[in-house]
Order: C-alpha cells, then sequence, then structure tokens
C-alpha cells in the first residue's frame, strides 16, 4: 500500500463518529477562518464525506457531478465557499458563528 492510502486510512478511522466528524469539520473550518486556505477546508470535507457517505451519494444529493467533486477534492478545480456549505448541508450539519 503507498503511503497516501495509509495516511487516508488512518484520517478514516478516526473518523468514526457523528462527533468525529464534526470536529473534523470544526478544525478545518477554523484553520479555513485563519489561513484562507478554502481547498484545504474542501480537502478535509472530502474526509467527512468519505466517512459519512461517498463521493458518489453526497454527488446525488447536491447536484454536482462526481467528476466535478473529486476534481474539486483533488484540488484540479478551485471550489468555492457556497460547494463547501452545500457539502455541509447534505452532511446533515450547519455552520454557525461563535
Amino acid at each position: 500500500m503507498n503511503k497516501s492510502g495509509s495516511f487516508n486510512e488512518y484520517i478514516l478511522e478516526d473518523l468514526k463518529t457523528d462527533k468525529d466528524i464534526k470536529e473534523w469539520i470544526n478544525i478545518g473550518f477554523e484553520e479555513f477562518l485563519q489561513d484562507n486556505d478554502l481547498n484545504a477546508f474542501v480537502k478535509s470535507l472530502e474526509y467527512a464525506v468519505r466517512a459519512k457517505d461517498s463521493i458518489s451519494g453526497m454527488a446525488k444529493k447536491t447536484g454536482i457531478s462526481r467528476s466535478n467533486l473529486y476534481a474539486i477534492f483533488n484540488g484540479q478545480q478551485k471550489p468555492q465557499l457556497a460547494t463547501a456549505l452545500k457539502i455541509i448541508k447534505e452532511l446533515g450539519y450547519t455552520v454557525q458563528v461563535a
């Protein structure tokens, strides 16, 4: 197995519960607010999607094509904040400002 496969599996092993996934997304969002790196935040959403659903399932729920989601998650297409918020909503979460 390659190293990135091991890293991906390691992350997904930590995202077993809904609480774990929400905490993961919150950490990613806090980092986004600090460094303004939307690509990194959307990458963190990819792990949440894979832990809770699948790319195909998320594509159906959001109406974003599977190929576009893969391109966004792989950094080949620039994400928009609206896309990230749509994914968060379809995961069953909301965004709150504290």
